[in-house]
């Protein structure tokens, strides 16, 4: 019986079936392209028992979604949500449903892979990081441009040149470009750090430091604590609170 999990995000949508997810293989295309990729890669799916979507995504894109599964399975997909608690996860917001539903499930992950507080730090268009502690209370978080924002951000309000893409060699950039991105990585990972110390010092004890994301790979590169990097962080979660038992080993 397959089940289909979908992470719709604002940079990218990324898909397995249960089997896929577990083995650690996904796909993935640019959330502008849902209905090209929807007709190219589904269309030749075996029909899907149930299908689980979690998304950040306005309602058009739901109902560009909802249309085509209804039209050519005759399901009627599950979207996930954020709750109050479950799976050993309590949500720190005062006002629960606030918190996004993509931050919501890899809490859900992270606190399966591993039951020491944790900062998770999930890499896209924004980049959130929050706390849990080792009881699985969401102490809380922050959201941050994303790497890619952060310098579309400069170019737009500053008079900036659209230079071509820089690289990093060190802290210290020697171009315009180059200082951009360096900018950004250098912040992102300076946040991470200062939310990790700060629940060290509040847990008195080991942390973990979970990352996920599109971009998670440039951060991690360059992030100067101990961490695991886990590319279906949010799927994972997504496949936990479909009630599917296990996750990816």
């Amino acid at each position: 019986m397959i089940k289909l999990y979908v992470d719709i995000g604002n940079s990218a949508i990324k898909w397995a079936t249960g089997a896929e997810l577990r083995a650690g293989n996904l796909h993935q295309v640019e959330s502008n392209k849902l209905t090209a990729a929807v007709e190219q890669a589904w269309l030749d799916m075996e029909r899907p028992e149930a299908v689980y979507i979690a998304s950040v995504r306005h309602e058009n894109v739901h109902k560009t979604l909802l249309s085509w599964i209804r039209q050519q399975w005759q399901l009627t997909p599950i979207f996930a949500e954020t709750r109050q608690q479950e799976h050993g996860v309590t949500n720190g917001y005062e006002q629960p449903d606030q918190l996004g539903v993509d931050r919501w499930l890899a809490l859900l992950a992270a606190r399966a892979l591993s039951p020491l507080p944790q900062i998770v730090v999930d890499c896209g268009s924004a980049t959130t990081i929050d706390a849990m502690d080792g009881d699985g209370r969401h102490v809380g978080g922050i959201i941050l441009p994303g790497l890619r924002v952060f310098a579309q951000c400069l170019r737009q309000n500053t008079d900036i040149p659209p230079y071509a893409a820089g690289e990093i060699r060190d802290c210290f950039a020697n171009d315009t470009a180059s200082g951009i991105i360096t900018g950004a990585v250098v912040a992102q990972c300076a946040a991470v750090e200062k939310l990790y110390q700060a629940l060290q010092q509040r847990e008195k004890g080991a942390i973990q430091c979970t990352v996920t994301g599109g971009d998670a790979g440039m951060l991690t590169h360059y992030l100067e604590l101990p961490h695991q990097l886990v590319p279906c962080l949010v799927l994972n979660g997504l496949l936990i609170q479909s009630g599917q038992a296990g996750l990816p080993g």
